[in-house]
């Protein structure tokens, strides 16, 4: 019943949402356009949304790298919200503009900054956002883009047509669409000095320098439905962890608020395992790069883990594979109906066979 209502809903939502798009840029230049238009266009200012998540604007840096790869000189101004705004840290050719939050007095002081100033092109990097909708409205650029139609392209008046359900891919697309592929399928973020030299001083601390292993693991969020539709439960976390300290690893629980409170109490109760810091995303990316191995379900830091090469264990449902899956031989994605259902032995053997793996390589042996 709950997915007859869904479609009803949406059937009703999503025309009005079409309408809307349309109305926001009725004083605007609506005139269609192609890729040819960007053959002629020399933008000193280009604006940029996505004010999701951590993980789906990771996916979008390709595309973000590709704008400043084709416009070096023009001004790169993303609009993101509160929580993913932290992607910028890795992201030095991008500029923050108001963070974008979901109360109208926020909405009237974005709108009236980006007004005063002079884009002469917008990205919504989620062609499905309504937050685009209005921020590409609010921006007025005449040339407005997305990477496929969806109910909101009526605000756009250039669709690249990069339409791939996987998020990585869709972006890397769209990057090759503009003449700039990236050389990997795989997020960009740059570490800055700074944030390097604060994660060697937390290494030092915090990670052995007798040969072992160090895994990462990410503790699921829980506090939503959401969320816990998609987490392990907390005696599963701890069963992994068990097995990973009995092979010699170095286990390094990671998490944010409640997260933590249940990162400590494994710590507590298996010796070689250890509560990673509570630091900005670019120290994280820092440290989490002298990983050989990061487990989660799929969120950000997993992304952020490909991002600084790290091999990947995800764990989720299969249309979260289908969507945000790591792509590439040093990552393995166990999925199942329900995630609570994932067993443990199906990760402890990804894991144990990326551990051993990676040791081939380096001709490093060990138990891992």
């Amino acid at each position: 019943m709950s997915g007859w209502l869904k479609r009803i809903r949406q059937g009703i939502k999503r025309p009005i949402q079409s309408a809307y798009a349309a109305a926001m840029v009725l004083p605007l230049d609506r005139r269609p356009r192609t890729l040819r238009d960007l053959e002629r266009l020399s933008p000193r200012q280009i604006l940029v949304s996505r004010t999701d998540r951590i993980g789906d604007l990771l996916c979008c840096t390709p595309l973000l790298a590709a704008l400043h790869r084709r416009w070096p000189d023009a001004r790169l101004v993303l609009i993101a919200g509160a929580k993913n705004r932290a992607v910028m840290g890795g992201l030095p050719f991008v500029e923050g503009g108001p963070v974008f939050r979901r109360d109208p007095a926020a909405w009237t002081r974005l709108a009236w900054w980006l007004r005063r100033r002079h884009f002469e092109l917008s990205v919504s990097l989620r062609a499905e956002s309504m937050a685009g909708v209005w921020i590409s409205g609010w921006g007025g650029a005449p040339i407005r883009m997305a990477t496929h139609r969806t109910y909101a392209a009526p605000s756009c008046n250039l669709i690249l047509g990069a339409d791939d359900f996987h998020q990585l891919r869709r972006y890397s697309r769209a990057a090759a669409m503009l003449g700039f592929p990236p050389d990997e399928l795989r997020p960009l973020f740059t570490v800055p000095a700074e944030a390097e030299q604060r994660a060697a001083a937390i290494a030092a601390e915090l990670l052995p320098a007798d040969g072992r292993r160090i895994v990462g693991l990410q503790i699921p969020h829980r506090t939503s439905r959401r969320h816990a539709v998609r987490a392990w439960a907390p005696e599963k976390v701890l069963a992994l962890v068990r097995q990973l300290a009995a092979d010699g690893c170095r286990v390094v629980l990671c998490g944010t608020g409640a997260e933590r409170i249940e990162a400590a109490q494994v710590a507590a109760a298996v010796p070689g395992a250890v509560v990673g810091p509570a630091v900005p995303l670019a120290v994280f990316a820092a440290l989490q790069r002298r990983f050989d191995l990061f487990i989660a379900q799929y969120t950000g830091t997993l992304h952020l883990a490909d991002a600084m090469g790290v091999a990947t264990v995800a764990y989720g449902l299969p249309l979260q594979e289908e969507g945000w899956g790591v792509i590439g031989p040093r990552c393995r994605s166990i999925t199942g109906p329900r995630v609570a259902e994932i067993p443990v032995a199906a990760l402890l053997e990804a894991a144990r066979a990326l551990l051993a793996a990676a040791a081939a390589r380096s001709g490093r042996g060990g138990s891992a």
